[in-house]
Formats: C-alpha cells, sequence, structure tokens
C-alpha cells in the first residue's frame, strides 16, 4: 500500500527520486499511465505486481463491453515502462511531462495500489476540490 506526500525536482534528465517509504513497495520495474480521470492531470505510477493486478481486471472485464474496449485502448496504448535505477531515479519522459504539466518541481502522493505524480499546479486545484468535499458519504469510520 502506498501513502503519504513527497515533494521533488526533476533532474537535468527528466528524472525524480522516488521516496525511500515508496521504494521498496515499487520495487525496480514501473509502469507509468496518464490518469484515468478525466478531471485530474497527473501520472499514476505501478509497481509490476500491481500492474498485472490492473491488467488482469482489462482481461476479465470483457472484450465485448464497448466501454472496456474503450478505456483499455485509451490506457494501454499510453502505458510506459521504466526501470528505478540505482540511485531510486525513475525518469519521465516528454509525452507524460507535458500531460501532467510537469516542469521542475514534483509532488509524490502514494495512493492506496498506485503513485500519483503532480505538478504543483495541478495538486494544488485537485486539494481545492477535495477541501470541497465531505467524507460522510465514503462509509469509513475514521
Amino acid at each position: 500500500m502506498f501513502c503519504s506526500q513527497f515533494d521533488h525536482s526533476l533532474d537535468d534528465k527528466n528524472r525524480f527520486k522516488v521516496p525511500a517509504a515508496l521504494r521498496d513497495e515499487l520495487g525496480t520495474k514501473a509502469y507509468l499511465i496518464k490518469s484515468p480521470d478525466s478531471d485530474t492531470k497527473c501520472i499514476f505510477i505501478y509497481s509490476e505486481a500491481g500492474w498485472n493486478e490492473l491488467y488482469k481486471e482489462f482481461n476479465q472485464s470483457g472484450e465485448h463491453n464497448q466501454l472496456m474496449r474503450r478505456m483499455a485502448r485509451k490506457i494501454l496504448s499510453g502505458v510506459i515502462s521504466g526501470e528505478v535505477d540505482k540511485g531510486g531515479r525513475l525518469t519521465l519522459n516528454a509525452s507524460l511531462k507535458e500531460y501532467a504539466g510537469i516542469e521542475g518541481e514534483v509532488h509524490i502522493v502514494g495512493n492506496n495500489n498506485h503513485i500519483e505524480i503532480w505538478s504543483p499546479e495541478e495538486w494544488a486545484k485537485e486539494l481545492a476540490i477535495l477541501d470541497e468535499q465531505s467524507t460522510d458519504s465514503l462509509n469509513i469510520n475514521f
């Protein structure tokens, strides 16, 4: 399970340091995708085990559902696999950086079964939306 928030910078090779608190769970192989949510601009990062689990869900949902085929097409066509290097760094490619509006600084957010990478501007927008939401309908006892 991934949780917590970390702030880092991209280096001159578009790499960011995966926080040590997340690195063991992530492992060395990572799968990066654009957020599947239509109203957010961030990057989801899955461990190899997490990605295999998600990939299974696509297969189990069936080819007979048009929406599932379309979503699979959208998500799977944009998958970037990456390796966490010996320095604990992971590279963002140009298309993912552009999509998420990332220039130099990144917010790294653990979100249950994946990690999210946000630009400071997009993260501020997300927090503003979250500040307006109530947790009452979640049926979770905090």
